[in-house]
Order: structure tokens, then sequence, then C-alpha cells
């Protein structure tokens, strides 16, 4: 039986999934890595911790069955969007990576959106998060690098080089650059604001394709046959697969280390600041609006106040509380707010505390104040785009948390359904089985597809928090 492998590149680790030729899961290994901080508002990763990351995991899943693992007949790769690593001619990596959570080209985003050119020729609002706002900086504050840069990859396109030699990519990457026209090919206008030569960028091909094999250097290296690597897509389109009913009005929520609630459509129409990015499936996209700190957030909070519980019993503290948690409200920007404030500038906050409060009060604030962050977003796009999902869908690691899946139902006022599997590893493994079967990825989805969970809304817990984010949204306009 052949097994196929996804490999997601997530903002804290990477995670390797192998499934069978059917879509069942086999294994799953993970492996972190370090985000760095060298000042306020600047966020980056060393490429070469991703690739020890990748041997890790690697490792990890053939300690769990060598058998499957010398079965993959093959892969693809996923990971987050607007991450671009710069190399020079011999592909040497010549900087870490800025990460889509940086703020520091918030100046030169603010002047691109003011010139209104960018939004006008790719379809997107500049913000921070982009990578031409980063490039551009890069060009004021680090001009030999941007000189000496002769290919630029994407982070998962990076890796998939370390495995195949080739520097591709695929249009979910190409319009996150914002670097792109309005069907995802490079536009040379974009393109000459960065600085870069045109020759320096990665060719663009429909993700699905053959973009080489694993060489016999890196099967050495990281344990794998020698296998066919498909070309993958951004995290947020591949998670897709991961939902069903696959419909062009579907709708999602991912909780990981961000959160982005996304909005399926079979129409090219653009809601900036709103993203709008491709779909996995042929002739959809979808709008995405996130926020930098969710789980993340969550972490942070329990790492800094309650370091000796660990993430069960952290949950089972914010169960402890009331809704409300008596007055005590949690801003989660960490990073900077993006979505729907787009305040570059904006810092976490815990406010209203007193003696009389308690860790679990701590603990409960945290998920509130995410939850309301995602609150401010779905209500936002909706009014945006006019329309209103009757379900979203969970993704991400978050999703298995019961207790916030819950909360964010009485929250938002909508379903939240839950698949089985809500991993995008899991989903790009699938995508590597349809693309070398030659299958239909909706049909190669809906079969892998296990029902878990609906959590529904309770009316009398959404008006006590429609109240409370009231006292939220005024807090966060005085802050």
């Amino acid at each position: 039986m052949s097994n196929f492998l996804g490999i997601d590149l997530g903002a804290s680790s990477l995670k390797a999934c192998l499934i069978d030729e059917s879509g069942t899961s086999l294994s799953v290994a993970r492996a972190a890595y370090d985000t760095h901080q060298p000042t306020h508002g600047h966020s980056e990763q060393n490429p070469a911790d991703w690739c020890a990351a990748l041997a890790v995991a690697l490792a990890d899943l053939r300690s769990q069955d060598a058998h499957a693992l010398d079965n993959v007949t093959a892969l693809s790769f996923s990971g987050g969007a607007h991450i671009a690593v710069l190399c020079d001619s011999a592909g040497s990596v010549l900087r870490p990576a800025i990460m889509w959570s940086d703020q520091r080209a918030a100046a030169q985003a603010a002047e691109l959106a003011a010139q209104g050119e960018v939004e006008a020729l790719s379809g997107n609002a500049p913000s921070a998060t982009w990578t031409l706002p980063q490039l551009i900086w890069l060009a004021t504050h680090e001009a030999e690098i941007i000189a000496a840069t002769e290919k630029l990859f994407f982070a998962k396109d990076w890796l998939a080089a370390q495995l195949t030699g080739a520097h591709k990519s695929d249009a979910s990457e190409a319009i996150g650059s914002l670097m792109a026209d309005r069907e995802g090919a490079w536009h040379d206008k974009l393109t000459a604001m960065s600085g870069i030569s045109p020759a320096a960028f990665p060719e663009l091909l429909a993700s699905g394709v053959k973009i080489g094999m694993v060489n016999e250097k890196a099967a050495t290296e990281f344990g794998l046959p020698c296998v066919p690597v498909y070309q993958g897509a951004i995290d947020t389109s591949m998670e897709w697969l991961c939902v069903a009913p696959l419909k062009a009005n579907s709708a999602t929520v991912k909780l990981a280390s961000a959160g982005v609630i996304s909005l399926a459509t079979a129409q090219d129409t653009r809601f900036p600041p709103v993203s709008y990015y491709p779909h996995i499936l042929p002739n959809l996209g979808y709008h995405a609006a996130g926020m930098s700190d969710c789980m993340g957030a969550i972490e942070f909070v329990r790492r800094q106040f309650a370091p000796t519980l660990d993430a069960r019993s952290f949950d089972a503290a914010a169960a402890n509380a009331a809704i409300g948690a008596d007055g005590v409200l949690f801003y989660p920007y960490l990073s900077g707010a993006r979505a729907p404030f787009w305040q570059a500038d904006l810092r976490a906050e815990m406010r209203g505390l007193t003696r009389a409060h308690t860790t679990n009060h701590l603990a409960r604030a945290a998920y509130e104040g995410v939850g309301h962050v995602l609150t401010a977003i779905w209500r936002d796009m909706s009014d945006k785009l006019g329309q209103r999902a009757e379900t979203l869908h969970v993704l991400g690691g978050g999703g298995q948390n019961d207790f916030f899946c819950q909360m964010l139902a009485d929250m938002l006022n909508v379903s939240i359904g839950r698949g089985g599997e809500t991993d995008c590893a899991f989903a790009t493994a699938l995508f590597a089985a349809a693309a070398h079967q030659g299958i239909d990825v909706r049909q190669m989805a809906h079969k892998a597809y296990r029902h878990d969970r609906i959590f529904t809304p309770d009316k009398n817990a959404h008006r006590v928090y429609a109240s409370l984010h009231k006292s939220f949204m005024k807090g966060h306009c005085a802050a």
C-alpha cells in the first residue's frame, strides 16, 4: 500500500503527517523552533531551524513506524504566507526570515496604502504583514541584503528546495507577497518595488504540479525515499481540505499561533483590507482576516502568570471562572493588532485586576480576550462581505479544545463544526495523495472526512458576551 506525507511549516513548529492512500492518518510528528524578537515589533526565524525540525519530525515518524515511512510514495509542503527567504546565487540564506507577525514595515505599508497603486494592481491592501513592505524596509535598512539576493524563496518552498533543489512557488505565495496581479502572476511593477532582480523570483506553478524528486543527498540526510514532491500552497489555502462538505460558501476559523477567519467564495470580489487568496479548489477564492496572537497569546498568559499549570489545567482554571472573568479584560496584542483594527503599535494589556482576582480569572480573561478579537473580525467580515455563514469549521491545534470551541460558538453566535482532523499537515498529505494518484482533491477530502462534533451557541451566554464585547471595544478605543 502507498503512503503519503504532508509537511506543514507552522509559526511555532513543523508538523509531519503520514496517511495511507485512503486518507487515514497513520502517524503525526511535531518539532518546535524558536521565533526571535531582536527588538520590539521584529519577529524572525532561522531557516536552518526549519531543516533541523524536519529531520527531528521525520526521525520521530520513523521511530513510530519505519515501514510506513519507507512506503511513502509522494509528499507536499504547506506553510504560513508572507515569509520570504533571501538567498545568494548558491542558495545560501542571507539573513533570518521575517515572519508575517513582524510589524517593522508599518510605515512602508502605510505609504503604499496611501498611494493606492499596490492595492489597485494586487487586489489586496498593504499592511506590515505582507512581504513587499518588508522588502522595502530591508532596502532602506539592509540594502546590502537586497543587493546580494539572487534567489527569493518562500518558507515552505525553501524547505522543499532542500529536498529537490527546485526554485518554484505557487499563486497563493505570490499573492501573499503582494507582488502578484489579481490572477496570481508576478507583476513587473510590483516586483520592481522590492528592489530585487526579476531573475531572483521563483517560477510559479499550479499547486499539485510535480516540482521534482527527493534527491539522493536529501534522502540520506532525512531518511526519505527518492519520491516525487508536489507543489503545495499556503496553510490557509490547504486547510480547506479538513472541511466537509466543501462548498463555495464554506467558512472556517483557525485557532493556531495566529487566529484566522476565512470565507470561501466563487466571486472574485475584493473587500480590502480583508485579504483575498486562491482556494485549493479550482475556480474558488476565499476572504481571510486574522489576528497575530491567538493560541500563542493564551500560551503567553499561561507561561507568565500560571507557569505551574500545564495546558489542560489552565483550561480547567478558565472554566472555573464565570463569564466575564469578574471584570478582567485581556487585550492580546503581543505583536500589534491586525484585523480589524490594523494598529501595529498596540500592545497587550491585562486590565481590571484587583487583589480578589485569581489564576482562574486570568485564564478566563486570556481566552475571552482572544475571543473578543475574533468576534470583532467575524462582525467586520460579515458586514463587509454582506454574508454570514451558518457554520464555522474549526481548524488548527486550538480546535481540539472543547472549552474554547464552545466559548467561540457562544461569543460569535454561530455553530462551530469540527472534523476528526483539524491540522494542516493532514490536509497537505491528502493533497499529495490526490495529486499523485490523479484523484479529484475535493473527492479525496470528502472520502477522508470524519465528523466529530458541532458546538451550538447558547443564547443566554451570547447575550452576556455581547454586552461584554461592548466593554471590550470601548476599552480598545480608549487604548
